[in-house]
């Protein structure tokens, strides 16, 4: 996996979780983890004049207007499945922010701040990836900005 190469070659501690069965939802992930919402990541990927990675708690919505605002584009929308596929090299679902073109501008909300573990896409759909806050921290080549609701 991308995401695993990149984190291992940054000397990143992190643990990969497989899955026994698909997960669809954050309350897929949150059964299958015994995890609380808000540390079940959603890689999202929106579309603009350049493509943008948001990384959102599972228990809050992403707010294109402050995405927007914060990063001067506007009319962002979503990416197709086939856009995130050709941008990313993963599925939709399993979208991770580690393992993908560096150039492509990151921003995570900052409530992920305060959040002891995290549960983020490895780019596989039977596998997690379960990571510290302070090793997000030290792996995450994005900015932290308030962008949810």
């Amino acid at each position: 996996m991308n995401s695993e190469k990149e984190l291992r070659g940054m000397g990143i501690d992190f643990e990969l979780i497989p899955l026994t069965r698909a997960v669809h939802s954050v309350q897929d992930v949150q059964d299958a983890c015994k995890c609380e919402a808000s540390e079940v990541i959603k890689t999202l990927v929106f579309i603009g004049s350049k493509p943008i990675i948001v990384i959102m708690p599972g228990d809050k919505r992403a707010n294109i207007t402050k995405i927007e605002k914060f990063t001067g584009e506007q009319g962002l929308r979503m990416a197709k499945p086939a856009e995130v596929m050709n941008l990313t090299r993963y599925n939709v679902g399993s979208v991770s922010p580690f393992g993908i073109n560096s150039e492509i501008k990151q921003i995570a909300d900052n409530s992920i701040c305060v959040l002891p573990s995290l549960f983020i896409g490895s780019g596989k759909s039977d596998v997690l990836i379960k990571i510290s806050q302070a090793e997000f921290g030290k792996s995450f080549r994005g900015v932290f900005a308030s962008i949810s609701d």
